[in-house]
C-alpha cells in the first residue's frame, strides 16, 4: 500500500481521522438542511480534499506514466459536486431556517 517507508500513516492517522470528523459534520447538513452548516460542511470538505489532491499530486513518482497522468484526474472529478453543490446554497428558499424559538421550519 506505501510508498512512503516504512508504513504509510496518512490513510489511516491524517487523511482517516481528518474523513471521519467531516463525515460527522456533513451527515449533520443534511440532517439539519442549515444553510449555514451545509456551505460550511461543503467548504470543509472541498478545503480538504484539496490539501489531499496536492499531496498526492506532489508524490506521483512510483508510479507509471498512465497512473501519473490518471490519477490526479480521478482525484480532481470528487470536487466536482461538492464544488457545484457550494453555489446553490446561497439560495436560501432551499434550506429550513431556524425559527425564533430555535427549531427548524420547514422548507
Amino acid at each position: 500500500m506505501s510508498h512512503l517507508p516504512p508504513y504509510n500513516e496518512h490513510p489511516l492517522r491524517d487523511f482517516g481521522g481528518a474523513s471521519l470528523a467531516l463525515a460527522v459534520v456533513l451527515c449533520a447538513a443534511v440532517a439539519t438542511m442549515e444553510r449555514r452548516l451545509v456551505r460550511t460542511a461543503l467548504t470543509a470538505y472541498l478545503v480538504s480534499y484539496v490539501a489531499h489532491r496536492l499531496f498526492h499530486a506532489s508524490h506521483l513518482e512510483p508510479l507509471s506514466a498512465a497512473s501519473a497522468a490518471g490519477f490526479p484526474t480521478l482525484l480532481g472529478t470528487a470536487v466536482l459536486l461538492p464544488a457545484a453543490l457550494v453555489w446553490p446554497t446561497a439560495d436560501g428558499t432551499v434550506f429550513r431556517e431556524p425559527d425564533p424559538a430555535g427549531r427548524p421550519s420547514a422548507p
